[in-house]
C-alpha cells in the first residue's frame, strides 16, 4: 500500500473532495462509479481506500464538510443581527440559506433515493453523523436565542421542506420566485417562530 506524507496526503484529500464533488454533480451518486473518482484525481485505486472506504462515504464528507463551513457562516450572521426580531433573524438564515443552496447544488440533490443509498452502504455511526448535522441549523438558530413552538425535528422538517420547494421553484421568473417564497417564508414563520 503506498504511504504518503501529510502534505501528500492533504494534496490528494483535496483532489478526492474537489474531483467527488464535480463527478457527482455532474452525474449523480449512483452512476459515478469509483473508477471515476481515481481516474479524475489522479491517483490508484487502491490509493482511494486509504482515505475512503467507498464512494458513499466520500460523499458523506463532502456534504458534511460544505455544511459545517454553512453552519459557521450561520453562527457569523445571527452575531451580527442579534438587534433584529426572532422572525427577521430567520428571514436572514433563510435568505443566505438559499444562497448555500446555489453555491453549492450538491446540497440541493440530496433526495430520499440519494439517503437511502448512502445507508445502504455507509456504516450507522457514519449516517448517525449525518443526520445529527442536518439538525444543526436549528441547533444554531436557538443558540442565538431563536425559540421555536415545536421540536428541533419538526423546525428541520420544515425548513427542509420549504428549501424544497424553493429549489423546485427554480425554473420559474425570479418575481414568481420572490413572491412564492416569501409567501410561504411568512406564512412558517409565523407558524413556528416565536418572538
Amino acid at each position: 500500500m503506498p504511504k504518503f506524507s501529510d502534505s501528500e496526503r492533504q494534496e490528494i484529500q483535496n483532489k478526492l473532495l474537489e474531483e467527488g464533488q464535480r463527478l457527482f454533480l455532474a452525474h449523480g451518486l449512483k452512476k459515478v462509479t469509483i473508477d471515476d473518482i481515481t481516474q479524475a484525481a489522479h491517483i490508484e485505486k487502491a490509493s482511494f481506500y486509504k482515505f475512503y472506504e467507498g464512494k458513499e462515504y466520500l460523499y458523506l464528507d463532502i456534504v458534511q464538510n460544505i455544511q459545517a463551513y454553512i453552519f459557521e457562516q450561520l453562527e457569523k450572521l445571527l452575531c451580527e443581527n442579534k438587534e433584529l426580531s426572532n422572525k427577521e433573524r430567520v428571514k436572514q438564515v433563510f435568505a443566505k440559506m438559499s444562497e448555500y443552496m446555489l453555491q453549492y447544488p450538491i446540497i440541493a440533490l440530496i433526495d430520499s433515493s440519494t439517503v437511502e443509498l448512502i445507508s445502504r452502504k455507509v456504516s450507522k455511526e457514519h449516517l448517525a453523523a449525518f443526520y445529527e448535522q442536518t439538525v444543526d441549523a436549528v441547533e444554531v438558530m436557538q443558540r442565538h436565542g431563536i425559540t421555536f413552538t415545536c421540536e428541533n425535528e419538526i423546525v428541520s422538517y420544515i425548513l427542509e421542506a420549504l428549501y424544497r420547494a424553493w429549489i423546485n421553484m427554480q425554473h420559474q421568473k425570479p418575481e414568481v420566485i420572490e413572491v412564492a417564497t416569501q409567501i410561504l417564508l411568512d406564512g412558517m414563520i409565523h407558524q413556528i417562530v416565536l418572538e
